[in-house]
């Protein structure tokens, strides 16, 4: 794919999933910075101008965080709640990115893996891989929100006082990564993500042309 030019290249989709911790910003600029992606959005982002059209009383949920409790109490059906309010900006992004032939790079916690986001890509001549990011051991994932939130100005309690349901709420992006054929990377085991990154983008290129 490096040898194509801007011109003949067809436009790239990475759509990045994943838990609380697990690294999808840190991969999200690497892959940014080494596959030249011309934009990246997270979904963190997204959420924060819907927060300015919207007060907490009016979406509640639009205000909370991914892994907090909502109505079910249940750690991913409280998830796709969070999830399901972002749905259509997120749709609204990679709609826009499509019609404008530009690559997009898309990452965060609440992107539900499934076929039909990429499938529109596809169909309009583009290239689309989903990417599941998980952290398997638990103490590695605990020290990653660590280090992550050590110099922040709330720190790390609040995501430790929820990390059972941030668990749990991998586990159900897993399993939704293993229904839609989506990609999977355990940050702690693979040492060179950017090798696979690779070759999933040259595979879904050859399949297109």
């Amino acid at each position: 794919m490096a040898d194509d030019s801007e011109q003949s290249r067809p436009p790239r989709l990475m759509l990045i999933a994943g838990a609380t911790g697990v690294g999808k910003s840190t991969l999200g600029n690497q892959i940014l910075g080494e596959f030249e992606f011309s934009r990246h959005v997270g979904t963190d982002t997204v959420r924060e101008i819907l927060r300015s059209f919207e007060g907490p009383d009016e979406n509640p949920v639009l205000h909370r965080s991914s892994f907090s409790h909502g109505k079910s109490k249940d750690p991913i059906n409280d998830w796709l709640d969070t999830c399901e309010v972002l749905d259509s900006g997120i749709r609204s992004v990679i709609s826009r990115s499509r019609r404008e032939g530009v690559d997009l790079l898309l990452e965060g916690v609440h992107i539900v893996p499934s076929r039909g986001l990429l499938e529109e890509w596809r169909e309009s001549g583009g290239v689309a891989v989903g990417l599941v990011l998980h952290v398997d051991h638990e103490e590695t994932h605990q020290n990653r929100i660590k280090a992550r939130e050590k110099n922040t100005f709330r720190g790390a309690d609040r995501y430790l006082a929820a990390f059972d349901r941030i668990r749990e709420i991998q586990r159900g992006i897993k399993e939704r990564g293993n229904i839609s054929d989506w990609k999977a990377i355990d940050t702690h085991l693979i040492q060179e993500p950017l090798l696979l990154v690779r070759q999933w983008l040259d595979q879904a290129w050859y399949q297109q042309r």
